[in-house]
C-alpha cells in the first residue's frame, strides 16, 4: 500500500504523472474520474465545497515531513 506520507511534495500524480498538482488529483476523483469501458459502475462523481476542498489540502500536505525529506 503506497503511503501518504510526503504526499504533497511527490508529484506528479497518479499511475501515469497527468496529475501535476493535489488539487488536480482531487477535481478529477471529485468529478467521477475519466468515462473507460472497464471502469466499475460505482465509481462516481462527489461534490465537495470549496472549504472542504481546502481542508482536504491542508490534511494531506499536513503529512509532509521536513525533516525526513532535509
Amino acid at each position: 500500500v503506497p503511503t501518504l506520507r510526503n504526499i504533497g511534495v511527490t508529484s506528479p500524480y497518479m499511475h501515469d504523472g497527468s496529475k501535476a498538482t493535489l488539487a488536480e488529483v482531487i477535481t478529477h476523483y471529485s468529478s467521477g474520474g475519466k468515462h473507460h469501458a472497464n471502469k466499475n459502475a460505482t465509481i462516481i462523481p462527489f461534490e465537495l465545497l470549496e472549504k472542504q476542498k481546502q481542508d482536504l489540502l491542508a490534511f494531506l500536505h499536513s503529512l509532509t515531513d521536513s525533516t525526513f525529506i532535509r
